[in-house]
């Protein structure tokens, strides 16, 4: 009799608990929820807005077009019709896997170049368009299906950093398949072996020149610019057309103040990965501070439309406000002040803001 009223008492202390956290101020949106199914058209439509955010959270994408054609080859020779997916790559170092809604999978350049064995390569493939099945419904929960409901509305607002198809990337880039997970595909039972793509054997050749990379940003980290702009450029030189390596290399210059050589390398590197949100704004300021209102207003623009954050949209409102666009400059301080206000960019929009209105 005692054990059942304490099972009784225990149930009912539990209710009341998860009663009160689910009344706590943002907390509802965390608590699991029912799954959300999605139809085929609706898992393409929310896995094409979130691939796009996804690739700019991870560094943009990769445009190796042999690449791709290797990848895509091998998946129709190794996923049955039914499961087949789309693939792209996304140029970051760390190793890791995005099963996206809508058949889409997102691999990242350092995970390809770390794969030396094609039977490994297509074990992976196959392990991938099992987990798209359970892209969505693995990660759904009262956030993740209110951001979906938005993505499906298409009223997302190009300048909002808050919009659905963000909100779900980040839930996205939060649990990706790296670690135990990458090494269960990697292992699964594929017995064919041989040599890996060209493409992708490339991507290990350039391995060293990524390793120069990243010790150049621990140094920049570590308030050392000089040594860090010397090891930026030997990346560089060691790997000359690697948008990632030249992005870097020339934001490094840019808070050198040497506007000219940022410049060059900055351009090279949108040559090369155009529709990366990062070198895309550090050409807009650069355009500022040169007094290029237009031009820093194109890049700006396009800055946001890839990937709204505080700091491109900040920018595009000084690029308006100087341009003589008052109201357009106003409305994005405003948009800021509503979305990070306790920032510090948040707080010189509240002061612009102000100082406007008293005009």
């Amino acid at each position: 009799m005692k054990n059942l009223v304490s099972q009784k008492l225990m149930r009912s202390v539990i209710i009341i608990t998860l009663t009160w956290l689910a009344g706590c101020a943002g907390m509802d949106q965390y608590l699991p929820a029912d799954t959300t199914l999605l139809t085929a058209e609706q898992g393409i439509k929310v896995g094409s807005a979130v691939e796009d955010r996804l690739l700019q959270l991870l560094g943009g994408p990769r445009h190796d077009k042999a690449l791709i054609e290797e990848l895509d080859a091998l998946i129709r020779q190794e996923v049955g019709a039914s499961d087949r997916f789309t693939v792209s790559v996304a140029d970051k170092s760390a190793a890791a896997l995005y099963a996206l809604p809508g058949n889409r999978v997102i691999m990242t350049r350092g995970l390809l170049s770390e794969i030396r064995d094609q039977g490994k390569l297509r074990a992976m493939l196959q392990g991938a368009a099992a987990l798209t099945h359970t892209a969505y419904s693995r990660r759904a929960n009262r956030a993740s299906n209110k951001a979906m409901t938005e993505i499906l509305s298409l009223q997302e607002s190009v300048y909002d950093p808050e919009s659905g198809s963000i909100r779900l990337a980040r839930i996205f880039a939060q649990r990706p398949c790296e670690g135990s997970c990458l090494t269960s595909l990697l292992q699964s039972g594929v017995s064919r072996s041989g040599e890996v793509p060209e493409p992708i054997r490339i991507l290990k050749e350039l391995q060293p020149a990524y390793e120069l990379l990243k010790e150049a940003q621990r140094l920049e980290k570590a308030d050392k610019p000089s040594q860090a702009i010397i090891q930026y450029l030997n990346a560089a030189t060691m790997a000359p057309d690697e948008p990632q390596i030249l992005g870097s290399l020339g934001m490094a210059y840019l808070r050198a103040g040497e506007l000219q050589t940022a410049r060059l390398n900055l351009q090279k590197a949108v040559e090369l990965q155009p529709d990366y949100y990062m070198t895309r704004m550090g050409l807009g300021y650069l355009s500022l501070q040169e007094g290029k209102v237009r031009k820093a207003n194109d890049e700006l623009a396009e800055s946001v439309r890839l990937l709204p954050v505080t700091e491109n949209l900040f920018l595009l409102a000084e690029a308006r406000e100087k341009g003589g666009d008052v109201e357009g400059g106003m409305s994005l301080y405003r948009l800021i002040v509503e979305t990070d206000p306790y920032s510090k960019l948040g707080r010189t929009a509240a002061d612009r803001l102000t100082r406007s209105s008293r005009k």
